[in-house]
């Protein structure tokens, strides 16, 4: 009671339902500065009353606080209580196994004891007794190792010294596979090394020994093969195909050599025999390398580059001498025998896996090319002089004795008969026949282009030459002498030119086409032709494409030349003095227009080439379609050539615009009328309006507003055409032209030229003299005066001329009245 009351006095509670200022200590005065400690003794009860409740309050609580707390530890306490036994049941097995493992413990260290006591001695005493029996077994073992050494190296010097290499070879393989053996067994590294080292220096001695057996020069084939196959056995199968090689270009060079010394009589023997004996050493090295290696060797590919430098060394020796004989004696076909030889040998050797007959023939091209040029070179000459003596003059052959064994690419019913050539042309064909028939082997060895290429450039220099004649061109610039050739002066010569160059083309593309046709077999032209490969089809194609460029092109120097010698003896306009003195022109006047006096002339020299049929020397439609492209070439050249409507005196236009529409209409008119009088465009008539129609255009005219609405043009151009044709009559009486023309013929003909410009000169005087009348009121002229239409006095002689001028003049006065004596006449 004494503690609690002590307690009670020391320890002072708080009540916290009250404020702050309540559970302070009170005292009478809140502001007082008095201490608790001077309180009075009349305040002490009030304070022990508060604080023996709030110690009851503090002791009840801390009851219930006991008592809950007894609860649930008796609450834990019965929930955990079968957990608590299990664990102590737990607890009793541990205690259970750790006897039971401190026994067994106590049982194995008795057991140890016992083993050290009693057995250790004895193993020990074993040990060191099968020690001793181990070092005696190692150095039986090692000493028999030594013997064993000692025997291969001894017998492998007595076999090498008495050079039984083979039982040496096998004595090494049995100690190299000893060897292999011993590293799998208790051998030490010292001896393993040492015998490995013996027998390294036996297999080298043995190797060097097959190596000078092998570079022997005395050595023969069956020894050659058994040293490297030795070498091969020892694992040098590398050195033995260098060794196999070496000897075989050994044998190469030694034999080509020999053969060079020995060269027989006959060229064709010796360059036969050179491809022999290389193709055939080749062989042999090819059979020793597939006994030396197999047929399937990784080393395949050494071989065949071994033979392509063999084939270049070839090459490089028929090139050699075949460009030397070549130039000797002149001979293509040698050089092509040879080729045949060479390719024939090599070819052999596809039976042994070696393909070189490609590489070969790349080879021989350009070797084979420049043969050819050289002989094209001489070729080229020799067409020079033969067509010297052609007078352009066209004969019939057969076609059967020009092309031996061909045939035109025709059906047997279509098949002509007959061709015609010039003699040059006849000569031509037989030289490149001759050629061809040499040169002809080159296409089974996938050579054609060159075939091609060398009759192109004869065929190109035959043309040239053809070209000159045309066009008068005697190539006086040259520094070399060139064969001076006759020229084609008339129509009748350069038309049998272009003739000549189409039977050529036909006949030259049968010939080479005939080529290929024999290399595959004399199959028909359709079974040759499935067969022939791309290369060929193109050499065909581009070589016939070429034929056809180059008649085409003389087509084209022959019209140039026609239009030109016309225009040349017409270079200015001539028409009548009344339309180019009349200040006003009427559409009176349009109908007495009359065409250019240049296509006058353009109408007789195309009747010309019309009558030439009558000689039955060339193909009518063939004929026509000349005509055809000369009418072609003649509206180009009026589009492109409208100077020729500038007058005489000042070379100017006409003073009317209107009188050069009228005068172009007219000769344009002229033109379809003279296409339409010789059916030149009946099979394609709308080819003929075209060009008429853009003629029309490169003058700035409108076709269908300035053409002919009345027909006066179509009139006029019928009546100078009837004019024209009975003129032509006339000449009937004179000689018709031949074909075949002559030296005399050509100097007739420069005569009739100078005749023709005399002609011209006094017309160009005649006119100038009316022109220049300025007192003339009317136009009349009489019979004596000439309708001036200009014809060229190269076709007309001078009894055409007369005729020509007898004929009626048409005129009219200013007014536009016709003259009475015109209607008379």
């Amino acid at each position: 009671m004494e503690s609690s009351s002590k307690t009670q006095r020391r320890f002072r509670f708080r009540d916290h339902s009250q404020p702050e200022s309540q559970n302070s200590v009170p005292s009478s005065e809140p502001s007082s500065d008095v201490s608790a400690l001077s309180l009075h003794d009349s305040d002490e009860p009030e304070i022990e009353s508060m604080t023996g409740r709030g110690i009851k309050h503090l002791c009840d609580e801390l009851l219930e606080l006991k008592e809950a707390a007894s609860e649930d530890l008796q609450k834990n306490i019965f929930a955990n209580y079968s957990f608590f036994l299990r664990i102590l049941e737990e607890v009793t097995g541990v205690e259970n196994e750790l006897v039971q493992l401190e026994n067994h413990f106590v049982s194995h260290k008795r057991l140890v004891r016992d083993l050290i006591d009693r057995i250790y001695p004895n193993i020990l005493s074993l040990s060191s007794n099968i020690e001793d029996h181990i070092d005696n077994e190692t150095s039986l073992i090692r000493s028999e190792f030594e013997a064993h050494i000692n025997d291969v190296s001894d017998k492998l010097d007595l076999l090498m010294s008495e050079n039984k290499v083979d039982e040496a070879l096998e004595l090494l393989e049995s100690a190299d596979a000893h060897y292999q053996g011993i590293q799998f067994e208790d051998y030490s590294d010292s001896d393993i090394n040492l015998y490995n080292s013996v027998i390294s220096e036996k297999m080298s001695m043995l190797k060097q020994r097959l190596i000078q057996i092998a570079e022997n020069d005395r050595t023969v084939g069956p020894e050659l093969q058994k040293a490297l196959s030795g070498l091969c056995r020892l694992g040098e199968t590398q050195l033995a195909i260098e060794l196999l090689l070496k000897y075989y270009h050994s044998r190469i060079m030694d034999g080509t050599k020999d053969l060079q010394w020995s060269k027989s009589s006959s060229n064709e023997a010796y360059i036969r025999e050179l491809a022999r004996f290389v193709f055939s050493m080749i062989s042999q090295a090819a059979k020793s390398f597939v006994m030396l290696c197999g047929e399937s060797s990784p080393y395949a590919s050494e071989l065949m580059m071994w033979s392509c430098e063999e084939t270049k060394s070839y090459v490089a020796w028929f090139d050699e001498y075949v460009k030397k004989i070549s130039a000797t004696n002149g001979s293509l076909s040698y050089a092509i025998k040879a080729v045949k030889f060479a390719v024939l040998y090599c070819s052999l050797l596809e039976d042994q896996s070696l393909v070189l007959q490609p590489y070969l023939v790349m080879l021989l091209c350009p070797c084979i090319e420049e043969v050819l040029n050289t002989h094209v070179n001489h070729f080229k000459k020799v067409v020079g002089i033969f067509s010297v003596s052609d007078s352009w003059g066209l004969e019939k052959y057969l076609v059967s004795g020009v092309l031996e064994g061909g045939s035109l690419n025709l059906d047997v019913e279509e098949q002509p008969e007959y061709c015609v050539l010039t003699t040059s042309g006849r000569k031509f064909l037989t030289l490149l026949q001759a050629i061809v028939e040499d040169i002809s082997p080159l296409v089974a060895l996938q050579m054609g282009s060159s075939i091609i290429g060398a009759l192109s450039n004869l065929i190109t220099e035959y043309v040239t030459i053809l070209e000159r004649a045309l066009t008068y061109e005697k190539r006086g610039g040259d520094h070399q002498v060139s064969p001076r050739i006759k020229l084609a002066v008339s129509v009748a010569q350069q038309v049998s030119i272009l003739a000549n160059m189409l039977t050529l083309t036909k006949l030259l593309f049968v010939m080479v086409k005939g080529i290929y046709s024999s290399n595959d077999g004399g199959k028909d032209s359709n079974e040759m032709e499935e067969n022939l490969d791309v290369d060929q089809h193109q050499e065909l194609e581009e070589f016939m494409l070429f034929l056809e460029e180059s008649s085409h092109k003389l087509r084209t120097v022959f019209c140039q030349q026609l239009i030109a010698r016309v225009s040349a003896t017409y270079h200015s306009h001539e028409i009548f003095s009344a339309i180019q003195n009349v200040d006003h022109f009427d559409d009176n006047r349009i109908q007495y227009t009359m065409p250019s006096g240049i296509f006058q002339v353009l109408f007789l020299e195309l009747r010309k080439i019309e009558r030439l049929d009558e000689e039955n020397m060339f193909e009518v439609n063939w004929l026509i379609g000349l005509l055809r492209e000369l009418m072609e070439s003649m509206f180009i050249w009026i589009s492109n050539n409208k100077d020729i409507y500038a007058t005489q005196e000042t070379n100017q236009w006409f003073s009317s615009i209107s009188l050069f529409h009228v005068q172009f209409v007219m000769d344009v008119q002229f033109l379809v009328e003279i296409g339409m009088h010789g059916g030149y465009f009946s099979n394609d008539p709308l080819l003929l309006l075209t060009l008429m129609k853009s003629t029309f255009n490169s003058a700035g005219l409108d076709p269908f507003k300035d053409a002919d609405n009345d027909g006066w043009a179509i009139d006029a151009a019928t009546k100078t055409i009837q004019k024209l044709l009975e003129i032509e009559k006339t000449t009937t009486m004179q000689p018709k032209e031949s074909v075949v023309n002559n030296e005399e013929e050509g100097e007739l003909h420069e005569s009739q030229s100078n005749q023709s410009a005399y002609l011209s000169e006094e017309g160009d005087l005649s006119s100038s003299e009316n022109n220049n009348n300025n007192n003339i009121d009317a136009l009349d002229f009489d019979e004596e005066d000439e309708l001036e239409v200009a014809i060229d006095t190269n076709t007309l002689t001078e009894h055409s001329v007369s005729t020509m001028q007898s004929a009626p003049t048409i005129a009219i006065d200013e007014k536009g009245q016709n003259s009475d004596e015109i209607k008379s006449k």
